[in-house]
């Protein structure tokens, strides 16, 4: 099943703006966003109680930003704290599923013919090798690189997947959430692991992602309403990934 932030960003429609003020208040030993002085709950209707106060003052300036509707496509953060209390506690053992299944088709697994497509394989080697070296030292996951030019990566071997369900299973519910959407953006579980681990940041994590693209767009040049579009997307959800993991740790 696709991953729940993902489901909620696109089943969420606008609404108009109905309050004016917003704050921050503790709440034991949370933090809660307020709207007029109303503690926002999440779209299930749960308490959106958050483990710091810098996270809670971040959701409270994507609330504080929005105009005459709201546009819950730009409130990342609040969709993946509600992620993260809504969804993942009721479907934290498919939510690992859902991640670990990208170990099979990781976009640092697969690498381009030099001789066909050299500015493509340069940009993997130099972004992709490193990942894939950390993620071997740190997690004990060696993610194998296919044949040049192939379209399958080898078989996972079951001990890279062994230690992978062991990573994902000692995160934190706010951190897992943050891993699926960095996972599903990137299309790879070890720039994922990589950016919630500050390993990398937003913007290698972006590099790593879009290699294909970026030396495309670079010889051929950009489609506007398009490769823009994809690259403000995936741009903000790395960031926000980011952003996430850092402020609930």
């Amino acid at each position: 099943s696709r991953p729940a932030t993902v489901r909620q960003r696109r089943g969420a429609a606008s609404r108009p703006r109905f309050y004016k003020h917003t704050s921050i208040e503790r709440d034991g030993a949370a933090w809660r966003v307020t709207l007029d002085a109303r503690p926002l709950p999440t779209p299930a209707g749960q308490a959106l109680r958050l483990p710091t106060e810098r996270l809670a003052l971040a959701i409270a300036a994507e609330w504080d930003a929005q105009t005459d509707k709201i546009e819950p496509a730009a409130m990342p953060l609040m969709a993946l704290a509600s992620t993260a209390i809504d969804q993942i506690p009721k479907e934290r053992d498919q939510t690992e599923k859902n991640i670990l299944a990208y170990a099979a088709t990781d976009t640092c697994r697969f690498v381009a013919d030099a001789a066909r497509e050299p500015e493509v394989r340069r940009r993997q080697d130099k972004y992709h090798e490193p990942i894939l070296a950390w993620l071997r030292e740190k997690h004990g996951a060696e993610l194998i690189r296919g044949a040049p030019g192939a379209l399958r990566a080898p078989p996972t071997p079951p001990e890279a997947l062994d230690a992978l369900t062991t990573a994902c299973a000692a995160l934190s519910n706010y951190h897992l959430a943050a891993l699926q959407a960095a996972t599903f953006e990137s299309k790879s579980i070890a720039i994922g692991l990589a950016l919630l681990d500050c390993e990398i940041d937003a913007e290698g994590a972006e590099a790593a992602a879009r290699v294909e693209e970026t030396a495309n767009i670079e010889r051929w040049g950009l489609v506007e309403g398009a490769h823009d579009y994809d690259l403000a997307r995936v741009r903000v959800q790395l960031a926000s990934a980011a952003f996430f993991a850092e402020a609930t740790s």
